[in-house]
């Protein structure tokens, strides 16, 4: 069976890894390697990038497997490698909606996450748990959001969910915020994958609760 596309990117993309220098992402980072792979925790889940091919792997089920998730391999690639700079970028510590730092493109992602509002909808504890086995931790309460969690997508980058109930007036909503510098850590295009990549797995764990 022939690869799919997005096979044939994530492979692409193996390759461009190996030209960036190496010791500078690991000390820009402050991440852990060892002559064969370069660690760093993505989503609450270790993962490891070859140092020879590139290859990104996940450990699950006490065993290192390799990650052929396109949303989660080219975030992993993009936050590493976007940035040009030798010291890492600095965070604002204010958060913002995605379109804040877009001059053009498509900013808008109420559509994508209305189906996730209404997968969450009614199941507040079950979507809780889910956040905190991701490495979720919960915020006050912002805009009266009925949850708000704060999620360390890697050590050094992190984003914001905020989620309502819905009732008799308004349907569910779901918000992802971004610190007002990450055009800084991620192209635009790569927020799209790390909030598909997030949702997915937040309604994987729910799944697995039933």
């Amino acid at each position: 069976m022939s690869a799919s596309n997005y096979d044939l990117q994530v492979d692409m993309a193996k390759g461009i890894f190996l030209q960036y220098d190496q010791q500078l992402l690991i000390r820009k980072f402050g991440l852990e390697a060892n002559e064969k792979s370069i660690y760093l925790h993505y989503l609450n889940t270790p993962y490891r990038i070859g140092r020879k091919d590139g290859t990104v792997e996940e450990y699950v089920q006490n065993r290192w497997k390799e990650c052929r998730s396109y949303a989660t391999v080219m975030t992993i690639y993009d936050l590493l490698c976007h940035h040009q700079g030798t010291q890492a970028p600095a965070l604002s510590d204010q958060w913002c909606a995605v379109g804040t730092f877009v001059v053009t493109g498509i900013t808008d992602t109420e559509t994508f996450t209305k189906k996730y509002a209404k997968i969450f909808d009614g199941q507040g504890e079950k979507l809780k748990v889910a956040c905190e086995s991701l490495g979720g931790i919960m915020q006050p309460s912002v805009a009266g959001a009925n949850m708000t969690c704060r999620f360390s997508v890697t050590p050094f980058f992190p984003v914001l969910l905020q989620f309502w109930e819905g009732d008799e007036e308004f349907p569910p909503k779901l918000m992802l915020l971004w610190d007002r510098n990450t055009d800084r850590f991620l192209h635009f295009e790569t927020t799209f994958y790390l909030q598909g990549d997030l949702l997915e797995r937040l309604k994987g764990r729910m799944e697995e609760a039933l």
